[in-house]
């Protein structure tokens, strides 16, 4: 196992990539709940919270979740979008 990600030091895109793997890795390690890519996924929400950006999370999720086959639901593509994204009038909170 190497190093914990530092999740701070990724800018927004990069976060977002790496994120988007380590959900990738968690889910295709779900049999084995001490994969430390669970761990790095925990981090990675806590992270994007932290930055008041839930939507950069939901962003990898949702790429994570196409590069399975599934498509995202209606609502995680919206939760994905950042407030500034959202039609004029939408409730941002």
């Amino acid at each position: 196992m190497g190093a914990p990600i530092n999740w701070q030091a990724l800018d927004d895109e990069a976060f977002v990539d790496r994120a988007e793997q380590q959900i990738w890795l968690s889910a295709f390690a779900s049999n084995n709940p001490r994969a430390p890519a669970h761990k790095e996924v925990d981090a990675a929400y806590d992270e994007a919270q932290r930055r008041e950006r839930p939507w950069l999370y939901q962003r990898a999720y949702n790429a994570a979740f196409r590069s399975c086959g599934y498509t995202p639901s209606e609502a995680e593509i919206e939760q994905a979008k950042a407030p500034d994204a959202l039609p004029s009038g939408a409730d941002h909170g």
